[in-house]
């Protein structure tokens, strides 16, 4: 779902939503409607026994990534919904009935209006899920020195991670970089700080997250050190290949984008606000200059970044 609005954005291109990305939204909409518990002291809607990003603590309550990520789904099913009563009124009246979706809709509205989103502490910090601070506190190096086999998992029922704060790869972090307009750059900041040491990056997708969102709080030559580790995953052949007995190596596809989304979007500071191209140079600095090229709503822009300045041209 953030996908297609994210494709939506870009391109200007409605017509997917009657082609049956709509459809696709409202039932995601419905299937997250029928996962969440109402708290009746707390008055609050709650997402249980999940797993966020990090594998290694399954079956939590309230994880911060997944309970903001599920709560999109329902901003984005209302918004369009809201869109096509005015531009499109007989489509999505008649989609609504097909799949008689007039119930979950007063329902999804209701649970909006009272679900819980975990806020920062004190200190800024979003707890990763109901309890994660209650967890051990201890190095990265301490957890290591338990494993009694190099290739044994970390996670699981019985996982030298499992009671610990240590986690697998961005999970917070990510949410932070995927919403990055929810929050303040000392609130992305303060998350950073705290989850970084304490995250192992078993994961090839772990890396870019961190990269990114160091570029957002003005750390771009801490970030230059993620880039260069996901950047040359598949060639220095230096990543995680078991996960227990299971063989997870291979090639790293995401991780390739994982790349090119710290490259063009952490270092250039490419966005798009209301249809126009916005860069922020954030490049690092060992880096004197970067050109690529965007599309963006059938209009191909070549865009040149330096360490001060940018140009955008239309082609």
């Amino acid at each position: 779902m953030y996908s297609i609005q994210k494709y939506i954005n870009h391109t200007e291109d409605y017509s997917i939503l009657s082609e049956g990305a709509m459809e696709l939204i409202l039932e995601a909409a419905r299937f997250y409607l029928s996962s969440i518990y109402y708290y009746p002291e707390k008055k609050r809607y709650e997402v249980l026994d999940v797993i966020g990003p990090d594998e290694y603590h399954e079956r939590v309550n309230n994880n911060a990534f997944t309970n903001r990520v599920i709560y999109n789904v329902f901003e984005i099913a209302h918004n369009y919904i809201e869109m096509l009563k005015k531009k499109n009124p007989s489509f999505i009246n008649e989609l609504i009935n097909k799949i008689n979706f007039n119930d979950d809709l007063e329902f999804m509205k209701t649970v909006m209006e009272k679900f819980y989103l975990p806020q920062p502490n004190e200190q800024g910090i979003i707890e990763q899920f109901d309890g994660y601070f209650r967890h051990e506190d201890c190095s990265l190096e301490a957890v290591k020195s338990r494993l009694k086999d190099p290739k044994e998992y970390w996670g699981g029922g019985n996982g030298v991670a499992t009671p610990t704060q240590i986690i697998k790869q961005a999970d917070v972090v990510t949410m932070l970089v995927l919403f990055d307009g929810d929050y303040s750059a000392e609130i992305k900041k303060a998350n950073l700080d705290y989850y970084e040491p304490r995250t192992e990056h078993g994961s090839s997708l772990s890396s870019c997250m961190y990269a990114l969102l160091s570029c957002q709080t003005g750390s771009s030559d801490w970030a230059y050190t993620f880039f260069t580790k996901t950047s040359q995953i598949d060639i220095t052949g230096s990543t995680k290949n078991f996960a227990g007995l299971i063989y997870i190596g291979g090639t790293h596809p995401a991780a390739n984008g994982g790349a090119w989304l710290t490259a063009i979007h952490g270092f250039c500071g490419l966005s798009v606000e209301n249809g126009e191209i916005k860069i922020t140079p954030r490049l690092p600095s060992s880096w004197e200059k970067v050109k690529f090229k965007a599309l963006l709503r059938g209009e191909e822009y070549e865009i040149t970044v330096t360490k001060d300045d940018y140009s955008i041209n239309k082609k």
